[in-house]
């Protein structure tokens, strides 16, 4: 549906019940959709209820006539009272839809820190091997111990990332017990999540799962410590974080990252 392929997804058992589809159909035929992601997380040991608009589209013959508009009050009418938080990442294009609801642009932040390869054993999953996805999801459950914001029992939207995005970038180290997701970019890594641990130090473990030549790690989690990592506003192509005004809001007078595996 509209150009998206969820089927791996899907057929891999993984799927999940967190995504809720709202579509409006012309006969047979879908013609606006958005979706409503449930996701219980932790910050700083709190318990929290967050929901995450996404995927709002129309197709371009059936826009102008307010569908998306209706999806939108609709999806906004049955969740928003339900949880403490509703946020959504908007292509720069409808940036301008977005406010009509209620929802006010807020700023992510990046946490970056200088980093050599460190020895330490390293293997890559295979994401079609049940074994190497049962050893991620084991350290999954774990949850991240380095992070201030966790999703907790997100495992379908990380196995939705993890087999349609980054099937290459998951890694387990032996030495500390734990999986990184990660990309290598030349000189730079970007690690999206940490799970698991023996309780090892974070510049230790990443150093580990870092590629030879590597000089800095950008993480796509908020450390709990940040004090070897120079922190800067996000800046995203085409892409606006957008926050519902009314509710919680974590990013104010904090420095946030959203849990990169937890956006759907």
């Amino acid at each position: 549906m509209f150009g998206l392929d969820f089927l791996p997804w899907y057929m891999s058992g993984h799927c999940g019940g967190k995504f809720v589809p709202y579509t409006l159909y012309d006969g047979g035929l879908a013609v606006s959709s958005a979706g409503a992601v449930t996701s219980d997380f932790v910050w700083r040991g709190s318990q929290k209820k967050y929901i995450q608009l996404s995927t709002v589209a129309t197709l371009p013959e059936y826009r102008g006539r307010g569908l998306s508009r209706w999806l939108m009050e609709k999806i906004l009418s049955d969740k928003k009272d339900r949880c403490d938080c509703v946020y959504l990442y908007a292509n720069d294009s409808v940036k301008n839809f977005y406010p009509k609801f209620g929802f006010a642009p807020a700023f992510e932040y990046r946490y970056t820190m200088q980093l050599a390869k460190k020895a330490g054993a390293c293997r890559r999953l295979d994401m079609n091997l049940s074994c190497d996805v049962g050893l991620l999801l084991e350290k999954h459950r774990q949850s991240n111990p380095f992070s201030e914001l966790t999703a907790e029992g997100s495992a379908d939207l990380l196995m939705f990332h993890c087999i349609k995005f980054l099937p290459d970038c998951v890694y387990y180290l032996e030495d500390h017990d734990a999986v990184v997701i990660a990309e290598h970019d030349e000189s730079r890594m970007f690690c999206y999540d940490v799970y698991g641990g023996n309780g090892r130090g974070l510049a230790a473990l990443l150093g580990a799962a870092a590629a030879p030549g590597t000089k800095s790690a950008t993480l796509g989690f908020t450390p709990k410590a940040a004090c070897d990592f120079v922190i800067e506003r996000a800046v995203e192509y085409d892409t606006t974080f957008f926050v519902l005004e009314g509710k919680e809001n974590i990013l104010d007078g904090n420095r946030v990252t959203f849990p990169f595996l937890s956006r759907a």
